[in-house]
């Protein structure tokens, strides 16, 4: 059981992590720029702020620092789990003479990940969490495909109707469907766990299913 959570807890951290590191990495840029052209009296900041010494510790200043920190925790969290990952690829490798493609891993960044060997049509489910894995031939995958859930909402169209005899018009909707949680849903020979779904988002999911057409059927 303590494993499980483990692994939960890990899988819940690297989905974070991503996006954190994306935005934190967006506003420490943003920020940066806005101190730079500060400097040079350039740009909103330039108003409050009368001197170097008093820009360098202003809520701005602050406010980077965080946006830098957040990024450099994600990204050092991403880059040590992805080393954890190849690692025991390689370590697969070796030990039973295989070629599995640690560069391309189904469901990285979490910390359960599958991963392909096309010379010698094996399949590996890895476990980086508790450094576990179990070997399977190409016939233990039965199929994949791509899921999404379709959201329905009510959105303005840009056109207007109207309500009344003195020209007051209101503004009209239609209803939307879009996709989104996309995920790879792949069909095994386990009957304890017969469907793994790796959430991803949309080009991802088209890639590997080409990815995977192109492993067990080129």
């Amino acid at each position: 059981m303590a494993s499980i959570w483990k692994t939960a807890g890990m899988g819940a951290a690297a989905g974070l992590a991503v996006p954190v590191a994306g935005l934190s990495g967006l506003a420490a840029a943003g920020l940066t720029l806005i101190l730079v052209l500060a400097m040079f009296g350039v740009g909103p900041a330039r108003l409050s702020q009368t001197s170097l010494w008093g820009l360098l510790t202003s809520e701005l200043m602050l406010y980077l620092l965080i946006s830098l920190a957040l990024f450099a925790l994600s990204f050092r969290f991403l880059a040590r789990l992805q080393a954890s990952c190849q690692a025991l690829v390689t370590r697969i490798n070796t030990q039973h003479g295989l070629s599995f493609d640690a560069g391309h891993l189904l469901g990285y960044p979490a910390p359960a990940f599958l991963v392909f060997d096309s010379q010698n049509r094996k399949i590996a489910a890895c476990d980086v969490v508790n450094d576990a894995y179990k070997l399977h031939d190409f016939s233990w995958l039965l199929g994949w495909q791509m899921t999404w859930r379709e959201v329905e909402s009510m959105e303005m169209n840009g056109g207007s109707r109207q309500v009344n005899a003195s020209g007051m018009s209101v503004p009209t909707f239609e209803r939307t469907i879009r996709a989104k949680d996309f995920a790879i849903a792949l069909q095994t020979a386990d009957p304890q766990r017969p469907v793994l779904s790796f959430p991803m988002s949309r080009r991802a999911a088209e890639t590997w299913c080409a990815r995977l057409n192109a492993l067990f059927n080129g």
